[in-house]
């Protein structure tokens, strides 16, 4: 019983420990006091919004997040008319796909998890969600200064949806989580593709962030691309 519950808190200390990182002063300065038109996408509750808070001076956010009552929760928490909130998720078509809803709703994914983090995987429910494309969403000719993208497994997915506002750069720093081991199910490491991904549209990795270990491998971290 002991060894059981050890697991669980072993797991749950290694996914969640990350190194300690510039990130503050790194979006400082690139955006200063400037207001920004801030795009999260996988925004589950808004703590990524709360950090950005503290140290950005928003004009509009858009928040995407396809767990109703997370949606639902956003609209309360964030009630200023500066404030979007979808209630669907971002892929590269508009279609409806299995999404697996876990009990820890960061986990939640368009995949099923393996058995990486066994105390992590309690699946709630599973049910289909409506996916759109970003350049179905966003005009080539708007501008974004800032796009989160944490989509647990579906990342390249959403960055082919936004091939067109790539191409003209109009999305100035986008942050997106990088998997280096297989954590879902048909979902394997991903770092060079995203990594070749943005070279192709001539956006570079600037930093990283939340660098994330797994029997001493990396598991994950998050990286930032800024268009050149």
């Amino acid at each position: 019983m002991f060894l059981k519950y050890y697991q669980k808190i072993d797991d749950a200390i290694s996914y969640l420990f990350s190194s300690v990182s510039n990130e503050s002063k790194f979006i400082k300065s690139i955006f200063g006091k400037k207001k920004i038109l801030y795009v999260d996408i996988g925004t589950n509750e808004g703590n990524y919004i709360d950090f950005l808070k503290k140290i950005c001076v928003f004009n509009k956010v858009i928040c995407f997040e396809p767990i109703e009552h997370l949606s639902k929760k956003l609209q309360n928490k964030y009630s200023d008319k500066n404030f979007f909130i979808n209630n669907f998720a971002l892929s590269n078509k508009v279609s409806s796909k299995k999404f697996y809803q876990y009990q820890i709703s960061s986990q939640s994914s368009f995949y099923k998890q393996n058995n990486l983090f066994k105390s992590l995987k309690k699946l709630e429910k599973v049910q289909k969600i409506k996916t759109k494309k970003f350049d179905g969403i966003f005009s080539d000719n708007k501008k974004i200064d800032f796009c989160k993208i944490d989509v647990q497994g579906e990342e390249l997915n959403v960055l082919k949806g936004m091939v067109k506002n790539l191409k003209k750069g109009n999305i100035r720093l986008i942050k997106i989580e990088i998997s280096f081991i297989e954590r879902y199910l048909k979902s394997k490491s991903n770092f060079y593709e995203i990594l070749n991904f943005f070279l192709k549209y001539h956006y570079r990795l600037s930093s990283i962030s939340k660098i994330k270990y797994r029997n001493n491998r990396l598991l994950l971290m998050d990286a930032f691309f800024e268009k050149t």
